[in-house]
């Protein structure tokens, strides 16, 4: 009886030494990526979050799943990032003056120019420089939570992003859209905000993520939130609600700070919706309907 007792404490001793590790280690490598980044200017891509998900996992005994599953999901943002420099060199003409006459008739005027002229403030400079650099990680922190808590919706989550993110791509190619810190001379308020931390922090963001400067239809920074948000409502319900906040202050960001026209924000919010309904109502329909034509 003893020996029972002693053998489920050193069970459990084991159980808890692996949990605290598996997060006390992803926490270690976290800290140190940080430091990394900002000493050398890198921004971290979402294979090195990635890596920090993994060290979760082997410690959980999971490393098999694990791999399976984010494979994909890496591939996609690996060939994403490979990919769009790429696009930007071969697209043709810039529609520059499309995005202007849009806003003109929805708005009577550039909603940006508008916000800068008369909203500037240090505190939106700051927080939509905020919102703004959450572009990869936010996708990536949701698709971990996902895949933890929720699996059943993990893998739908990461076609759905695969479907809107190439559909971006290709339009990218076909329809390349000019900015309107281009079109219209607005202020890149990202680059301000560098002059007063006194390091390119989000000059190096800006490098990184915008290797293409005519990706602005639709606005990719519209799309991920609004995609995460789906996919929160539809596992929580009204709980979730919250969750709005962050594709609403997205949204806000990518438009003050000179980044994407509204009507950009619009098409991203309209990628991401139908993507999401082509996974989730029409990927099973099609499926049913083959499992009916074999039986």
């Amino acid at each position: 009886m003893e020996d029972e007792i002693e053998s489920e404490s050193k069970a459990k001793s084991n159980y808890y030494s692996a949990h605290i590790l598996s997060i006390a280690f992803p926490a270690v490598y976290a800290s140190i990526l940080c430091v990394f980044c900002l000493a050398y200017r890198v921004i971290p891509g979402p294979e090195l979050l990635v890596l920090c998900f993994f060290i979760y996992a082997a410690y959980n005994k999971r490393t098999r799943r694990f791999a399976a599953d984010w494979v994909p999901f890496v591939s996609l943002f690996l060939s994403y990032e490979a990919m769009n420099g790429f696009v930007g060199s071969l697209s043709g003409m810039v529609h520059v003056a499309e995005p202007i006459t849009a806003e003109m008739r929805l708005f009577g005027s550039i909603p940006t120019l508008v916000l800068q002229q008369f909203y500037t403030t240090p505190f939106l400079d700051y927080l939509g420089a905020f919102f703004y650099s959450l572009h990869f990680i936010a996708p990536t922190a949701f698709a971990f939570l996902l895949w933890k808590y929720y699996p059943g919706n993990f893998q739908r989550y990461t076609l759905a992003l695969a479907i809107a993110t190439y559909s971006a791509l290709i339009t990218f190619l076909v329809y390349p859209v000019a900015p309107p810190w281009y079109g219209v001379n607005a202020t890149r308020i990202l680059l301000q905000v560098d002059n007063n931390l006194g390091i390119p922090f989000y000059r190096t963001i800006v490098d990184y993520i915008s290797s293409n400067p005519f990706a602005a239809f639709p606005s990719l920074h519209s799309t991920y939130p609004w995609l995460i948000s789906l996919y929160a409502l539809k596992i929580k319900k009204t709980s979730a609600l919250p969750v709005l906040l962050f594709p609403v202050g997205v949204w806000f960001s990518a438009v003050y700070l000179g980044e994407h026209y509204v009507v950009d924000v619009i098409g991203g919010v309209i990628y991401a919706t139908c993507a999401f309904l082509l996974v989730e109502k029409l990927a099973p329909l099609l499926a049913q309907m083959r499992h009916r034509q074999r039986t």
